[in-house]
């Protein structure tokens, strides 16, 4: 079964247990499996399966083709990896660019509502002198009158 998941009756003291990141399922592997990129039985998901404290990948004792297959395919998932970052870091970049357009926008927006706000204020005033001439007009008028 070596690489493979085990069902709870095949485990042994030298698998390596652990649960599923993505889903919480717990899983077994044969000790040779450490390191390696395996699905989940579960979910699907790829799950990393873990070296366990005080274990160098030399202690596995397996063949020179296993040696050879473990770092091919620790290889290809360092490539994975590398090409990830390489997203993650473009993606970074553009919520960068994204962010600092929104933030020029939001400061231009800041500037014109400052703009109307004063507007209004003298808007406001010249209201206040409109409504108080309309009053002494009418106050004149009520004199005339009488």
């Amino acid at each position: 079964m070596d690489g493979d998941l085990k069902a709870a009756s095949d485990i042994k003291e030298t698998d390596i247990i652990f649960d599923c990141p993505h889903c919480g399922k717990s899983l077994a592997i044969d000790y040779r499996g450490a390191g390696l990129s395996i699905k989940c039985s579960d979910c699907g998901n790829d799950v990393q399966v873990p070296i366990p404290d005080g274990m160098e990948l030399e202690d596995i004792d397996s063949t020179n083709e296993e040696q050879e297959v473990l770092v091919m395919h620790l290889r290809k998932c360092l490539n994975a990896a590398q090409e990830r970052i390489e997203l993650l870091e473009s993606a970074v970049q553009e919520l960068t660019a994204r962010r600092e357009s929104l933030e020029k926008g939001r400061s231009e927006s800041m500037y014109h509502m400052v703009q109307v706000v004063e507007k209004m204020s003298l808007i406001e005033e010249s209201l206040k002198t409109v409504s108080s001439a309309v009053s002494d007009v009418a106050t004149i008028c009520g004199r005339d009158d009488e």
